[in-house]
């Protein structure tokens, strides 16, 4: 913080008196020669700080205007939304406050924190009847949900006033995409049940192996049926695998819900974001 002038003057008066070699200066005049030649010196001190701040802030309005939004900044953008606080006016910066029985009050971490409802964000550019636009994918942190529509009025307002004019934004708020396979697992009869239940543990291994594969998923992430498989494999007591089918189906606007399941051959991104495992029984375990 900039200090006033009798600030930084009082701070040279002090340094002064401090030294034992300045005793002999000890007039209180105000026209005395050293005490004018501190003046002097405290003015330019100001007039630096002032020159500083006045660079900084140049710097800074710079920066603001020349931003360049790419999918990385939309996506970043896009996590720092803050549902119920306003954007400072002409700036991309979220006040502090809020307004509360007319009085604006200062805002905590923790409601600062609780407004950034968005957990999870992806962005890509899809070309669509010739023109590009961008797809901003978003999901809260229970990633069952999606967002109520005041949330999305909310938030696309505040893209509308952050995005560079032209940009087309499409946003998508989709329940997970629906996971369904068929497996047929070999499995350790000295470890594993029929049903693949752990003899001594009581869990269901290859069960496990499927939830973690998916939780390490990157929200958007490319599902790779292959090391879906090696995941399945390293899982303790199944002896080896045969997959029979891998299918995902998502929302399909044009229908209001869900579409048919389609094929996974290799690999899939899903739609929405994130999977969500149908059911389990498609696991058939063989000895």
């Amino acid at each position: 913080m900039n200090k006033t002038f009798a600030e930084i003057l009082a701070e040279m008066l002090a340094a002064k008196n401090a030294n034992p070699a300045l005793n002999g200066m000890d007039t209180n005049s105000k026209t005395s020669v050293w005490r004018q030649f501190l003046e002097v010196v405290a003015w330019t001190i100001l007039n630096f700080q002032l020159a500083a701040q006045l660079h900084l802030q140049e710097i800074q309005d710079l920066i603001a205007n020349q931003k360049v939004f790419n999918l990385r900044k939309y996506r970043s953008e896009a996590l720092r939304f803050q549902y119920g606080f306003d954007l400072i006016e002409d700036s991309d910066r979220f006040k502090t406050t809020f307004i509360q029985n007319g009085v604006e009050v200062e805002a905590t971490e923790e409601q600062i924190e609780a407004s950034k409802i968005i957990k999870y964000a992806a962005c890509n550019r899809v070309i669509s009847g010739g023109r590009a636009r961008i797809s901003i994918k978003i999901a809260p942190e229970n990633l069952d949900d999606i967002f109520p529509n005041d949330v999305m009025t909310a938030f696309g307002r505040y893209i509308e006033e952050i995005a560079p004019a032209g940009d087309a934004v499409a946003f998508v708020n989709y329940l997970p995409d629906m996971l369904r396979f068929l497996f047929k697992i070999k499995y350790d009869p000295k470890v594993l049940l029929p049903n693949g239940m752990h003899i001594v543990n009581a869990n269901y291994p290859v069960q496990d192996a499927i939830r973690l594969f998916l939780l390490n998923l990157p929200f958007n992430g490319e599902l790779s049926i292959q090391k879906l498989e090696a995941a399945i494999l390293a899982a303790e007591g199944v002896d080896d695998l045969q997959t029979i089918l891998v299918e995902s189906k998502w929302i399909d606007p044009s229908v209001g819900g869900y579409g048919l399941y389609q094929p996974v051959n290799m690999s899939v991104i899903p739609q929405s974001g994130r999977f969500k495992i149908e059911d389990f029984s498609g696991l058939q375990y063989i000895v």
